[in-house]
């Protein structure tokens, strides 16, 4: 409920800011609740007075999440009295609308709903912004006394405290979503290679040794699934983002050349050729299993992304006191807007799997959270789409 907004003057950046805020806490719309509805009855009982109202102030409506005593559900924003009360830091009142130059002019006062008093306290949240306010109205005049303020900034507190302990539900919720789904993510890639191995087998059954060379690769992927099961379990305990490392000197040749031939088998399936150029022997200080991760993402990442009959090639050299990995491929290549998104969670690019391979769009954005972990970076580069992609990683060589 609202008066005439002349007299403030409002920043549009700070106002954009604000309605992003008022939004994130996804209030706006949402069907009648009850501890809400307690609240705007307990001030009206409280303050002796027929309307009170949770107000929130959008960019052009003033939306009415609980209501006492009016049966209307919103109004447009100008002119309006809480969009003026949300300008403020503290406590407005107007005592004698009919008078008050703020709000002689205002529809609700000059109307037959006649409107006399009206007191407001911004409803602020953790960020800072006014998303609304907890209102009373009068329909004669009056002024609130000392304790009756205190009354109505008390329970927009507890308003403030429902709307934040909301906020923080539905972002734990988000957060436990993300770490499902990026243990969906890692376990695809093991399971796929056993089930990729055993298939290789049932067809070698006559070649003894090849099957039990493929033997040993499933049992190599089933140890991984083990590893990561653990990483799960870690993880859950874990707000999303909080990687807990365990540090130790890794000669990261080896390491890369162990993850490639996990990988053969996926490869083979699609008539790809892994080439590797693993020379240089490089330390770098990071956590073995994270940094298995790492270079495997990229690798299932080139194999699901490449069209039969392409190359992958990985590398690794020195540079400037920096291991340099770099996995390239031929395949889709990258467009400018994937260049932007590459590394951000759920992340849609142009390209999609070439064997029917389902994607989360997780893989690159974990790849950035552990490479970051390892004080490191990680970049794309491509001449466009169809011109192939390559990721390099960047690891401080231990001293």
């Amino acid at each position: 409920m609202m008066p005439s907004l002349q007299h403030k003057q409002i920043d549009m950046d700070t106002e954009t800011e604000r309605i992003h805020s008022l939004q994130k806490y996804s209030i706006l719309d949402t069907p009648p609740d009850g501890s809400f509805d307690r609240i705007t009855r307990l001030a009206a009982l409280l303050l002796d007075v027929p309307i009170a109202i949770v107000t929130l102030v959008d960019t052009d409506r003033i939306w009415f999440k609980s209501r006492y005593g009016l049966n209307v559900q919103q109004i447009p924003r100008d002119p309006g009295l809480c969009a003026s009360a949300i300008l403020g830091d503290g406590f407005y009142e107007v005592c004698d609308a009919p008078s008050d130059p703020r709000t002689l002019a205002n529809p609700l006062v000059a109307s037959e709903f006649g409107l006399r008093f009206y007191a407001a306290v911004p409803l602020k949240v953790k960020e800072g912004y006014n998303l609304g306010t907890l209102c009373v109205i009068d329909k004669k005049p009056r002024k609130l006394k000392p304790k009756e303020i205190e009354v109505l900034q008390y329970l927009s507190d507890v308003l403030i405290d429902q709307m934040e302990l909301r906020l923080a539900a539905r972002t734990a919720i988000y957060q436990q979503n993300n770490v499902l789904s990026i243990a969906a993510h890692d376990l695809k890639t093991p399971l796929t290679m056993i089930s990729a191995w055993a298939e290789l087998a049932k067809m070698s059954k006559d070649d003894p040794d090849s099957v039990g060379k493929m033997s040993d690769e499933i049992v190599r992927a089933a140890g991984k699934l083990n590893i990561m099961v653990n990483v799960l379990l870690e993880k859950a305990r874990k707000e999303a983002g909080d990687i807990q490392l365990r540090f130790q000197k890794v000669e990261i040749s080896n390491l890369v050349e162990q993850v490639v031939k996990t990988n053969e088998v996926l490869a083979k399936n699609k008539k790809i050729r892994l080439e590797t150029d693993l020379r240089d022997s490089l330390i770098i200080n990071g956590d073995s299993d994270r940094l298995t991760e790492i270079v495997d993402n990229l690798i299932n990442n080139a194999i699901k992304y490449s069209p039969p009959g392409k190359r992958i090639f990985t590398t690794l050299h020195e540079q400037d006191k920096f291991a340099i990995l770099e996995v390239r491929d031929e395949g889709q290549g990258l467009s400018d807007e994937d260049k932007k998104n590459i590394f951000q969670r759920f992340a849609r690019l142009s390209s999609t799997p070439t064997g029917g391979e389902s994607s989360t769009g997780l893989g690159l954005s974990i790849v950035k959270s552990l490479v970051e972990a390892h004080n490191g970076e990680v970049s794309a580069v491509s001449r466009g789409k169809n011109e192939g992609a390559t990721f390099i990683v960047k690891f401080p060589l231990s001293e």
